[in-house]
């Protein structure tokens, strides 16, 4: 089965730039310390197509396409983009796992990108699953450098990009694939989705989702971060 263009173009969140400049909200860690993916940046985690596994590790990840397209502007000055940021994301699969640690056999949906010159950076990837009563959502981290990244600095910010309802729905029913996930999507208690954004402070978090033919989408966001934190 297919999502449908015309379903997905009519019910796009809010514009990228429509919170501007509020900072992008940080996501409460119960672990601070260093992010365990600085040991690899030097074994294949610097890349575009986060779906496979890197450094020689198997694995594919299956589901719908996504074209990822984030940038990132300083809070303080929101027309100033943070260039040579690095930003490392990563999600989990459609079953709602994480390489790694729920799938120790693959380390696949993890990548770090490096912005350009507008504060931009794309990864291709797949729509998350869900789990745990969480609201779909692909986690990000952004360091000043990538030479800070690989010296274990802590990161300016670390937080999650947040979707439509009305899309995970029609992913998660149309793609059998995500079969486990739409049973946990309509059992959410812990964090529902956001279904009305002009009432719900995590409106800011919503990514724009457009689809780009019958199963694949584009999702974009822009994201207004203190570089100096």
């Amino acid at each position: 089965m297919s999502i449908q263009r015309p379903a997905l173009v009519r019910t796009q969140a809010l514009p990228p730039a429509a919170n501007a400049p509020q900072a992008y909200p940080h996501d409460r860690v119960l672990q601070p310390g260093q992010s365990l993916a600085h040991l690899w940046t030097g074994a294949g985690l610097i890349r575009t197509d986060i779906t496979t596994g890197f450094n020689g590790m198997p694995g594919t990840a299956n589901g719908v396409p996504v074209d990822l397209n984030l940038t990132f502007q300083s809070a303080s000055d929101w027309r100033s983009p943070l260039t040579r940021h690095a930003v490392y994301v990563w999600h989990a699969d459609a079953a709602g796992e994480y390489s790694v640690f729920n799938r120790p056999d693959t380390n696949y949906l993890r990548g770090i990108g490096i912005t350009d010159s507008r504060g931009r950076v794309r990864f291709q990837t797949l729509y998350p699953g869900t789990y745990r009563g969480r609201a779909p959502h692909i986690h990000f981290e952004v360091y000043r450098s990538l030479d800070a990244f690989r010296l274990g600095a802590p990161s300016l910010i670390r937080s999650r990009i947040l979707f439509p309802d009305i899309i995970s729905r029609a992913v998660y029913t149309r793609h059998p694939v995500y079969a486990g996930s739409m049973e946990k999507y309509n059992e959410l208690r812990l964090e529902p989705p956001v279904r009305d954004p002009a009432q719900d402070m995590r409106s800011i978090q919503l990514a724009t989702v457009s689809a780009t033919g019958p199963s694949a989408l584009r999702a974009g966001l822009t994201l207004f971060v203190e570089p100096t934190e």
